[in-house]
């Protein structure tokens, strides 16, 4: 690809002594070969300036880290880089601790070229808060374009899905979905929190996606069976495949999706979904056992009529009780407090116990039971000065969420010797995985970018610090998608 100079280096090739001929091409072969300059450069501050580390993370991904490559430049985040060259990867690298091979952004045994919002959702929202906090639009910019052009271009024309969530991509040189695995194989990774800007953006392509959420994820429309691992690019889900926090997902996505349209399609799919998990909540015995989550049900509560909206509280309270009831019985003391271990290694279907506190937050922010707050302030105690063993492959995500927790308790409490730790975790999370680059390590134990492990998440809890240190009033998102 011709660069801008490129006719001025031959013309001075051409004339110049031999000798020098040779230098200049020593120093042309060494700027085409070597990393960009800035790409990797010693923080130099002892404490850093966390909007900084958290810019220029930003910057690299929108000047480096956006798909210019194939046929279809999109423009797309890339889920995977080299973070010394800010390219995307040439070889695989080994992956992260508890990271399957079918969930990368990469075909098998290939390099990992993919682009996964899903994977990038807290980044996109880390940009938005950044035009809030610096009033760069480019930021906001970015996010827009990956929002509107994913919807628009990648959706299947058979079912309406999307080429995202735990095990598909969009690979931006063959500039078509790729699987991890060996089909293409929707299903969620997270909660997608972004459904009022999509709704904003790319309304009929966010529309086509909820409907395909129901006519294709769901295997039978009457009782609401679905298959958690539907097809891409045909109809096929099945029975018996279902996990509930999947169930509370497709249910967000439908409240939303109401709200935008006013079609009564997905109100019949919210409660034929709500009607399922109502009858699974007893047990073989009787006993009560806690299924959907009731995070995204709440939200879905507010977007919805009555007599649903009701319906989607009670189930909701319900769960709260019976989640609150399991972790008294597991961390439990006899003055009815909770004392939760810090751990740090997440896996696939695993988090850390920090996790803990970010469902605790968002649900505390929902409803105000003072279990929640108690449950944050718990998991911010179990961390504070604790470390993780030196074996452990961390990820960004887990100290993301332990910097969140002690934010929070610090929010919570006015104490500062929350505000300390979540300073002192924040420092070693930047001198861990950011070093002297300006993206961060997938882990510990690894030198590459790679979302998966939730850099997104990390950025967004530096941004809360910051926030918190400077005593800003600009709203920093909560950091509680990771679920």
């Amino acid at each position: 690809m011709r660069r801008v100079g490129d006719k001025a280096k031959a013309a001075t090739m051409a004339t110049a002594p031999i000798v020098q001929r040779g230098v200049i091409l020593l120093v042309l072969l060494a700027m085409v070969a070597s990393p960009k300059r800035g790409a990797c450069q010693p923080v130099k501050a002892q404490r850093p300036d966390y909007l900084s580390v958290v810019r220029r993370y930003a910057d690299a991904m929108i000047e480096h880290g956006r798909d210019t490559y194939g046929t279809q430049p999109s423009g797309l985040l890339l889920s995977a880089l080299d973070r010394h060259t800010q390219r995307p990867l040439v070889t695989r690298p080994a992956p992260p601790a508890g990271i399957r091979r079918e969930d990368r952004v990469g075909l098998p045994w290939r390099a990992l070229t993919g682009a996964n919002p899903q994977l990038d959702e807290n980044l996109l929202r880390v940009f938005y808060a950044l035009t809030d906090l610096t009033g760069d639009p480019r930021y906001r910019e970015t996010a827009d374009h990956e929002v509107r052009w994913f919807f628009e271009h990648t959706g299947s024309p058979v079912t309406g899905l999307l080429p995202w969530g735990e095990h598909l991509s969009w690979d931006v040189f063959l500039d078509r979905p790729i699987s991890g695995g060996t089909d293409l194989t929707h299903e969620f990774s997270r909660p997608w929190v972004l459904w009022d800007r999509t709704f904003q953006l790319a309304p009929q392509a966010a529309k086509r996606f909820a409907v395909g959420l129901w006519s294709h994820q769901i295997a039978n429309p009457k009782t609401g069976a679905f298959d958690r691992h539907a097809p891409y690019d045909r109809h096929g889900p099945v029975d018996g495949k279902d996990f509930p926090r999947h169930a509370a997902f497709y249910i967000h996505t439908w409240a939303h999706a109401y709200r935008a349209t006013r079609e009564d399609v997905f109100l019949t799919a919210i409660e034929t979904e709500l009607a399922r998990y109502e009858r699974k909540r007893r047990g073989d015995n009787g006993t009560e056992v806690a299924t959907m989550p009731p995070l995204d049900l709440e939200t879905a509560a507010a977007l919805v009529p009555e007599p649903l909206r009701s319906r989607l509280h009670a189930f909701a309270d319900r769960e709260d009780e019976l989640i609150l009831a399991d972790l008294h019985r597991q961390y439990g003391r006899p003055d009815g407090a909770l004392t939760l271990p810090p751990t740090w290694q997440a896996a696939y279907a695993s988090g850390t116990n920090a996790g803990w506190a970010m469902f605790a937050l968002a649900r505390w922010e929902q409803v105000k039971k003072p279990q929640f707050r108690d449950l944050v302030l718990a998991v911010a105690d179990a961390y504070a000065d604790a470390l993780p063993d030196e074996d452990v492959d961390v990820w960004p995500m887990s100290f993301g969420h332990v910097i969140s927790a002690e934010v929070a308790a610090y929010r919570l409490t006015s104490r500062n010797d929350y505000l300390e730790q979540a300073v002192r975790f924040a420092q070693m999370a930047v001198d861990r995985f950011f070093q002297d680059c300006a993206l961060p390590r997938a882990s510990f134990k690894t030198d590459h970018y790679e979302t998966i492990t939730g850099a997104d998440s990390l950025a967004l809890a530096l941004l809360e610090v910051h926030a918190a240190v400077h005593g800003l009033t600009t709203v920093i998102p909560t950091n509680t998608v990771d679920r």
